[in-house]
């Protein structure tokens, strides 16, 4: 009689420790966080000079920018689509700002406005190709990446663009403070604050996600698809200029190349982040999270004097693991 009673308490304790994971691991925002801690609490036991104030923000302010584009890149991937070419949408309006500043001469307020515009153009052209011509996304955002890399070269002919250190306020942008807090930072922050209202409770960021978990039902239910797809990649290619723009602010120089290599690792920090690359799912600070995840490697792997070339490689594996642990999360799930 006693051991039927402890039986049943056993299974009752095994089934409230099995209800715990389910809910823990329902969701890849809460494993990545977990990780994310996990990660932090390692790397500061292990390297002293991780954990100093100084580091941190260094690590906050370069994974800030990436992180502006991962969360364009994210409002696509929700949708259901996928931009190859924010990377080359970066580099293109980092050399734009530079041009209308240095060589145009005009005023810092209309050289940021218009180098985000140009963006915002990317983007429109990558929405008429995928929302109203059908084009794959992942052919069209890679051919028009393409375009757009092509555009900076010529113009450019792979010379910088120097000398923007010399206008005070817009190098303020990437190299300041405020509150003691890099620029670039309350910048993602403010961003990634916006966004996530704008997804959980505008109207249209619910159609994202409508239009993402099922195109065909959502067109059934009366939603313009079409248009919706197009917002997408309006956003993120006006995100991909904000990003640019901060770049050149922060170098000090605008080069044609920069941010061009930020396009996988933007997918990578997206889906780490919990963002379904079939669609309909994803949170913004999840993707914040995963960004951030990449970051702090990057950054130990850098305390560690470990070879630059490291880093892909890591990457690579990252991306694949969150991959694989998403793919046999969905299998897992009863039909």
């Amino acid at each position: 009689m006693a051991e039927g009673c402890v039986m049943k308490k056993d299974s009752r304790f095994s089934k409230i420790l099995n209800n715990i994971a389910s809910s823990i691991f329902a969701k890849n925002e809460t494993v990545i966080i977990l990780v994310f801690l996990a990660m932090m609490i390692i790397a500061s036991a292990i390297l002293p000079q991780f954990r100093t104030k100084y580091n941190l923000l260094v690590v906050a302010r370069q994974f800030s920018l990436i992180t502006i584009v991962t969360f364009g890149q994210a409002m696509v991937l929700i949708s259901g689509g996928f931009d190859l070419s924010v990377g080359n949408i970066v580099a293109l309006t980092n050399m734009a700002v530079g041009y209308f500043l240095v060589y145009q001469g005009w005023p810092i307020w209309l050289s940021i406005i218009a180098s985000i515009l140009a963006g915002t153009a990317c983007g429109f052209f990558n929405g008429i190709l995928v929302s109203k011509i059908n084009i794959n996304p992942l052919i069209a955002t890679l051919g028009s990446g393409w375009i757009f890399n092509g555009v900076v070269l010529v113009t450019s002919r792979g010379w910088p663009i120097t000398n923007l250190t010399s206008f005070k306020s817009f190098a303020y942008l990437g190299q300041g403070y405020f509150l003691k807090i890099p620029v670039p930072i309350w910048i993602m922050l403010i961003i990634g604050i916006l966004l996530t209202f704008f997804l959980r409770k505008a109207i249209l960021g619910r159609f994202l996600y409508a239009v993402g978990g099922n195109e065909k039902a959502s067109w059934l239910a009366g939603l313009n698809v079409s248009n919706l797809k197009m917002f997408s990649f309006l956003m993120s290619g006006t995100l991909s200029g904000v990003a640019g723009v901060l770049i050149a602010s922060r170098l000090g120089t605008a080069q044609a190349t920069a941010g061009s290599q930020w396009t996988l690792t933007t997918v990578a920090a997206a889906i780490l982040g919990g963002v379904a690359l079939s669609g309909g799912r994803g949170e913004i600070y999840g993707v914040f999270i995963g960004a951030a995840l990449l970051g702090v490697i990057d950054n130990i792997l850098v305390l560690l004097k470990i070879s630059s070339y490291w880093q892909t490689l890591v990457t690579g594996f990252v991306l694949l693991l969150a991959v694989s642990f998403d793919t046999l999360r969905k299998r897992a799930k009863p039909i």
